[in-house]
């Protein structure tokens, strides 16, 4: 009776142990992915474009690379395909990939041949947790997740409309920033639904936000952003926050576009991933080996005190 009370109590331990280890899921690669297609820029002037991924490892450190690229429309002829302005910011992302340690890069970036498209995905093992593309060269843009619909994945977006002399300001480029538009219009799109028109002239970028929202009843005017800004050493690429953005928390769409042809303005497109791809959190099998030898003797200890008292 005796020792089949103590087995008991043996196998409810041991099963224990068992029953707290789990392992941790490996993301599987391309679970998450985004698509840019870019086309011609349209400013005659050196104009910034860049963009920052941002990834973790399965279950530990956050990691992120950012390509820099400067574009000027007259420095491409007519003869100058589309994909070859794409084939430029490919490289751009190459290159800040770079001084990471290989075993940190968890995202691959890739062009198509001949196509204006890039494309971000996770490698396995890693997940995507924001992209943000940063565009003040007035070019045409559209942003998908490979036909997934941005809701049904968890993805939620979020458009900043910024002045392209805020950042020329912090490099030294400009004496004085601007407070309001220039002149040109904004034109959204989301999937083959019919484009929505803003004409920019002489309004703050809060004003056509809240344009944006009034004719999209999807999204909504946030005073606080999606995710927290990046700050990097060059601050041509730092933006602070403005205080305004238009929000899609529930994008029901496979796809959203933009195009800016105001040259005061420029566009901080943000895509924030789920990022749940961490594993259980349980306790260490070594620390329930240890409380199972510790039940063991507590048992042990119980069953001789009780022997001794039948003893006496």
């Amino acid at each position: 009776m005796k020792r089949s009370t103590l087995a008991i109590i043996l196998t409810l331990c041991s099963s224990g142990v068992f029953v707290q280890s789990a392992f941790a899921l490996t993301t599987p690669a391309e679970q998450d992915k985004l698509r840019i297609h870019t086309s011609m820029p349209r400013r005659t002037s050196d104009s910034l474009f860049s963009y920052t991924a941002e990834w973790r490892i399965d279950d530990g450190e956050l990691y992120r690379s950012t390509g820099l690229s400067f574009l000027n429309a007259h420095k491409f002829d007519d003869a100058t395909q589309p994909y070859a302005v794409t084939k430029k910011l490919l490289t751009s992302m190459k290159d800040g990939m770079i001084q990471l340690d290989p075993n940190w890069r968890g995202i691959t970036i890739t062009q198509p041949p001949e196509q204006a498209e890039l494309i971000i995905a996770n490698k396995n093992g890693y997940s995507l947790t924001t992209v943000t593309v940063r565009d003040y060269s007035n070019q045409g843009l559209r942003f998908d997740l490979a036909d997934k619909n941005f809701n049904a994945d968890g993805v939620q977006v979020a458009l900043d409309l910024v002045f392209s002399a805020d950042v020329e300001y912090l490099d030294g480029f400009s004496s004085k920033k601007a407070l309001t538009a220039s002149q040109g219009e904004i034109e959204i799109k989301i999937d083959d639904q019919k484009p929505i028109h803003i004409k920019t002239d002489g309004k703050t970028t809060r004003e056509l936000e809240q344009e944006i929202v009034k004719q999209l009843s999807i999204s909504q005017l946030a005073e606080t952003p999606l995710y927290p800004g990046m700050v990097s050493n060059d601050t041509r690429n730092n933006k602070p926050f403005d205080g305004s953005e238009v929000q899609f928390l529930n994008l029901a769409a496979k796809s959203i576009a933009i195009d800016i042809t105001d040259p005061a303005l420029g566009v901080l497109a943000k895509f924030k991933f789920k990022d749940e791809n961490h594993s259980v959190k349980v306790v260490e099998p070594r620390f329930m080996l240890g409380a199972l030898a510790l039940t063991v003797l507590l048992a042990i200890v119980y069953f001789r005190r009780k022997n001794q008292q039948k003893s006496i």
